[in-house]
């Protein structure tokens, strides 16, 4: 029976509770209000950079219904049509943002910054019910909402599966700590879909169970390991093993070969591995630095803004050693301190190693994007640090909180406008990585992009006197060499291209479309051969193995080269209008009627005009040539073969 003390308490004891949570649920609001304040600037900001492959090129991405092409398929692939993730839940969400409103950016960011919002939220709700203070929840969650280091994540569409990963991930972990099984597994599961680096859950969510309901008392922990528990841990591993046998039949392999990754993207992955391993403590390094103190930041840190470590001497590498031994002690410190506290120290680490170039390599050396979910256990660990004293100190350390999210909040949204345009975001990659290639090759693309192919030239050199074998500033100043009717210099582009990758089928389409242009048809189709060989599924090879063929007279075969890139590519236009002539040439004018047809609807051309107007004269339909000529006469009055005849 409970005493009179018991009844008159337990009254006292819900109203506590009752107010505990609506300060929470404020805290929360708090967090979410901040995050979309800081963000709100972002909601004009166009389609850049990776966002291009990601959404505008992907095919994974243009219809929410095929969900055979999101889940069974690459989630994006490289230039060269390499894929480069398995991330399907991020991409179907892309895919809902195309059926909703096309390729309008607006609703593309508004997705980034809501959920970053939820993320912030969730930051707020699992530190209070892992035991912080409301107060340190809230400041847990209002640094988050405002930390510089998530710019590069939300800014970005492409950022998106980080942030998808993340606010799911936060969301198991608080089912699991209110013993929600159900949710908890299936929240792990759609985060591991969005990003597979979400598998770091497989070992925060026992954690969670051991720190926060068991007290971080291995003891308890071991008793406990049974009935729902058992049934979780079990799920979770039959959800990792579904995952992974969906990633293998997607991507033909559960790990990213490290022979696929370019060396100027992340020069560690081709390293040994005890250079790699002093790498990952450089990156270690940077990565707590940049938490600490978010304003040098960089979107990108590709070879040679930063580089492989050479010994164990080395600066970065001794300093990530270092940061290491901290870090250890810390997590010894409060194992015998404050054990829920740790939690968080391992939320920022071990959410950290998948990324860190240690276990396995990955695409990127190094990413500010890569520490969104990281940065969630650093920031509760600096609103625990700052809001637990009492006194004076408690007074001091509220002032310096407050003045460290308006910093932040600050410098966020004076660094989101990076991501507005291409050339913003060029512009910002070559200041804040000017030994980077990648950032004088992106800086280059933005300026051809704009027509202004002297500084694009420029930019392009810069690339390749940092980086010698940077194919794509090779390729890119190909293409300007083309575009400028220079075949010689183009051609002598592409062929250092293939000199450095013989089997670089774009090369030898750019090599074949160059003599194609000169009339110099042998030697077209002879690189236009070497493309088909390498690539047989790349519909350029086939056209332009279509118009060497063509230009020798070669008619049927140039037809079935035609009709083998439109079978890859059923809207290819050029495909279409080589097509369309062969035929005529061939005088397969019903074939070429159809072709040209089906140009005019693609591609309201004057050539598609002109070859379909001939063709349906050789085939004596006067009344369709003469009203085919009568819209062509609308859209080129100036053009003589369009009159009656």
């Amino acid at each position: 029976m409970s005493s009179p003390a018991d009844a008159l308490a337990r009254p006292a004891l819900l109203a506590a509770g009752e107010r505990r949570t609506a300060s929470v649920r404020i805290a929360v609001a708090l967090a979410v209000m901040l995050a979309l304040g800081v963000y709100a600037n972002t909601l004009r900001h166009g389609l850049v950079g990776d966002d291009v492959a990601v959404v505008t090129a992907n095919e994974a991405a243009r219809h929410p219904l095929d969900l055979r092409a999101i889940f069974l398929g690459p989630s994006w692939l490289a230039p060269g049509n390499q894929p480069v993730a398995y991330r399907p839940l991020t991409t179907w969400t892309f895919a809902l943002n195309r059926a909703a409103h096309g390729l309008q950016p607006l609703g593309y960011h508004l997705v980034n910054v809501v959920a970053h919002a939820a993320a912030a939220g969730l930051v707020v709700l699992l530190a209070a019910a892992l035991g912080l203070s409301v107060p340190a929840a809230g400041l847990a969650g209002a640094l988050f909402a405002v930390h510089p280091i998530h710019t590069d994540a939300v800014a970005s569409v492409a950022g998106r599966a980080e942030v998808l990963a993340a606010a799911l991930g936060l969301l198991a972990l608080l089912a699991e700590r209110r013993a929600a099984t159900a949710a908890a597994a299936a929240a792990y599961a759609l985060a591991l879909l969005a990003d597979g680096r979400a598998i770091a859950l497989l070992v925060l969510l026992p954690v969670v169970d051991l720190l926060g309901a068991d007290e971080g008392d291995p003891g308890v922990f071991r008793t406990r390991l049974s009935g729902r528990r058992l049934v979780l841990y079990a799920s979770l591993l039959a959800i990792t093993a579904g995952y992974l046998a969906l990633r293998h039949a997607a991507l033909g392999s559960i790990l990213v070969d490290p022979r696929t990754i370019p060396f100027w993207a992340n020069p560690a992955a081709s390293a040994p591995l005890p250079l790699r391993v002093l790498t990952a403590l450089e990156l270690l390094a940077l990565a707590v630095w940049r938490l600490a103190a978010p304003f040098r930041l960089s979107a990108d840190y590709s070879h040679r803004q930063l580089e492989v470590a050479a010994t164990a001497s080395d600066h970065g590498a001794l300093a990530g050693l270092g940061v290491a031994i901290a870090l250890l002690a810390l997590a010894a410190v409060l194992w015998r301190r404050d054990r829920r506290a740790l939690f968080w120290l391992l939320l920022a680490v071990v959410t950290w190693v998948p990324v860190a170039n240690l276990l396995v390599p990955i695409g990127t050396i190094f990413a500010e994007r890569l520490l969104y979910l990281p940065s969630a256990g650093f920031c509760a660990l600096v609103a625990a640090a700052l809001v637990r004293p009492a006194g004076r100190t408690r007074a001091a350390l509220g002032a310096l909180a407050l003045a460290l999210v308006a910093a932040w909040a600050g410098r966020t949204v004076l660094r989101n406008p990076v991501w507005a345009t291409d050339l913003t975001l060029a512009e910002a990659l070559a200041h804040d990585a000017p030994r980077s290639a990648q950032a004088q090759r992106a800086l280059g693309v933005a300026y051809a992009d704009r027509g202004q192919d002297v500084d694009a030239l420029k930019a392009f050199d810069r690339a390749l006197r940092l980086l010698p074998e940077d194919t794509l500033s090779l390729q890119n100043a190909g293409l300007i060499y083309q575009r400028h009717q220079r075949p010689l210099e183009a051609l002598t582009v592409f062929a250092r291209v293939n000199e450095i990758e013989p089997d670089n089928a774009v090369a030898w389409v750019n090599r074949a479309a160059v003599n194609n242009g000169r009339q110099s048809f042998l030697p077209a189709l002879s690189a236009a051969d070497r493309a088909v060989a390498l690539r047989p599924d790349f519909a350029d090879a086939h056209v332009v193995r279509g118009f060497s063929l063509r230009g020798l007279r070669r008619w049927d075969e140039a037809v079935a080269a035609f009709e083998e890139a439109l079978r890859l590519a059923p809207r290819m236009p050029e495909a279409l209008l080589g097509l369309g002539a062969a035929a005529a040439e061939k005088e397969d004018f019903a074939l070429a009627a159809s072709a040209f047809e089906r140009l005019l609807a693609l591609a309201p051309v004057q050539d598609a005009y002109r070859g379909l107007v001939y063709s349906f004269r050789q085939l004596g339909r006067q009344a369709d040539a003469e009203r085919v000529a009568a819209a062509a006469r609308e859209r080129f009055p100036d053009d003589a073969f369009f009159q009656s005849e």
